[in-house]
């Protein structure tokens, strides 16, 4: 996945180890076995679950951990400004389904415009901080 085609948005209600097992599952399914995944996570601790390391351990995807108060190194973060910005400051959702979708129809936005100067400009402010 290219950091300027970001074209997935996964939501869930609970953000637990078993949540992220079935996403790490469904990334896996993506890409040949034999392809290495490297995996970048802050340190959440559901990311540091036994059974989350052991299943990554035997799929061959590694888990890579941003140094703690260092999120700005993981290359995905220069993305949530301008997320947040344009579908969620200022807007109340009814529902978490709702509120996905808002995501979900920003990232398709922002595959067709790539080159969008506003989005551009709020993925600086995190490149720069």
């Amino acid at each position: 996945m290219s950091l300027s085609n970001f074209s997935y948005g996964h939501g869930k209600d609970h953000k637990g180890w078993r949540e992220l097992l079935q996403f790490l599952k469904y990334l896996r399914g993506r890409y040949p076995y034999t392809e290495r995944l490297y995996i970048i996570l802050d340190n959440f601790s559901p990311h540091h679950k036994k059974e989350v390391k052991e299943w990554a351990k035997a799929n061959n995807v590694e888990l890579v951990y941003t140094p703690t108060y260092a999120s700005w190194l993981n290359r995905i973060e220069c993305h949530f400004g301008p997320l947040r910005k344009f579908a969620l400051t200022g807007v109340y959702y009814q529902s978490h389904k709702e509120q996905m979708q808002a995501i979900r129809r920003y990232i398709a936005y922002r595959n067709r415009h790539q080159n969008d100067e506003k989005i551009l400009k709020e993925q600086q402010k995190i490149r720069v901080a």
